[in-house]
């Protein structure tokens, strides 16, 4: 039986991850609180529950993305929604290809596991319930995230080609802030596979999926 919260909610943050790299990119700009969340949930390594990793309160972002991207015809899509939903199914589709590499895979679990020791002894209150967005939101963090995204994912696998201004596309804290969401998407399609999802799946739960989503909009 299909567990449509949970599949629902990671959909949510890996919607969420997409909105904020095109708003990165054509504008330079990111929402604190919705980053926040899903940079947080690459710390949380022992999760007993899908909402100890996403708070569905602090997912209305990739929630209202999902209603927009799976809720609409293409050509009721605006521009970005387009973007944003192309963007989700390419890191779907990479996402599946990490897990499929047992070693890049384990390397990359290894290595998340180590950053989540680094940055929760740094900052205490990285994994509070109340988001912590001045300690998760820092140069350093996307810096450390962004890293581990370059020099793990990037040489092993095909580049995804962002799009948007240039002048923000080349500002190393944009790149560095993009790369950790690609991360953090990476992490929601992990946890969204593990809860039962499959692209080939999604038009059948469509319905579901989007009157889950409408609760929390």
């Amino acid at each position: 039986m299909a567990d449509i919260k949970s599949e629902t909610i990671a959909l949510g943050a890996l919607f969420q991850c997409c909105t904020q790299i095109q708003r990165i990119a054509s504008t330079g700009y990111y929402d604190e609180k919705a980053v926040s969340c899903v940079l947080r949930a690459l710390a949380v390594t022992n999760p007993k529950t899908v909402e100890d990793i996403y708070n569905p309160e602090y997912l209305t972002v990739g929630f209202k993305q999902i209603i927009d991207s799976l809720g609409k015809t293409d050509l009721s899509k605006g521009a970005d929604t387009i973007v944003v939903t192309k963007m989700a199914l390419k890191l779907i589709t990479l996402a599946h290809s990490v897990e499929r590499n047992q070693r890049i895979y384990q390397r990359l679990s290894d290595e998340i596991d180590a950053l989540s020791k680094a940055v929760t002894t740094e900052h205490t209150d990285f994994l509070n319930d109340e988001l912590s967005v001045s300690s998760i939101n820092t140069k350093n963090n996307f810096h450390l995230f962004g890293s581990l995204y370059q020099s793990i994912i990037s040489p092993n696998f095909a580049k995804l080609l962002i799009y948007g201004d240039e002048r923000f596309l080349r500002d190393t804290d944009n790149q560095e802030r993009i790369r950790a969401l690609l991360l953090a998407g990476i992490r929601a399609v992990i946890l969204w596979r593990q809860v039962g999802g499959r692209r080939r799946f999604l038009i059948f739960r469509r319905k579901e999926i989007l009157k889950y989503a409408s609760l929390h909009v």
